[in-house]
């Protein structure tokens, strides 16, 4: 028999995105595009209220009752978070490229999920920085228009945030300037 707690998972969040899940989230993780990828899936999920589920601030309940009269009676809300969470860990497959589902393969919740894909796919090591850096400090306008110019710029500026590296504006200034034609 379905409790009243159970049925709260038809109400979730979590199932309504599902279907609207492609034209959310755009691009399906793979080893170029965590920073655009993880934009997307976050912005969604925190718009629904649901991003306490990957972050753990949405804890899951007790298992079992303590003061059940029957030994072992599970929780009604330890129930409808698990399918809660299980419904989220199929909206994130929905989102992952054949690489990145197989980082995910034997992840017990959502929360392990998106650990194992943000240590997988945003580690950047001190040679991609500085590769970044030189290539920050090359971008020139040529033959683009400012907002494509200017849009390479902050692309590249976004990329060393994400990995913690942080530019002053006035840093950023010099190498649009720089990079402009005589």
């Amino acid at each position: 028999m379905v409790t009243a707690a159970q049925l709260q998972i038809v109400q979730s969040p979590i199932t309504s995105l599902l279907s609207i899940v492609s034209t959310s989230v755009t691009v399906k993780l793979d080893d170029s595009n965590y920073l655009t990828w993880s934009f997307q899936v976050r912005l969604l999920l925190e718009s629904h209220g649901i991003m306490g589920f990957l972050d753990r601030s949405r804890k899951c309940p007790p298992r079992f009752n303590d003061n059940s009269d029957i030994g072992g009676v599970e929780n009604d809300y330890y129930l409808v978070w698990k399918m809660q969470d299980r419904a989220l860990m199929q909206l994130l497959i929905a989102t992952l490229s054949t690489t990145a589902i197989s980082c995910v393969i034997g992840c017990k919740s959502s929360a392990e999920m998106w650990l194992n894909l943000t240590d997988r796919f945003s580690a950047v090591t001190k040679a991609t920085i500085f590769q970044m850096k030189t290539e920050l400090q090359n971008i020139k306008k040529g033959s683009k228009s400012v907002s494509v110019y200017l849009q390479k710029i902050k692309d590249a500026r976004d990329h060393l945030a994400a990995a913690g590296v942080m530019f002053d504006d006035d840093d950023i200034i010099i190498l649009v300037l720089k990079g402009l034609p005589a």
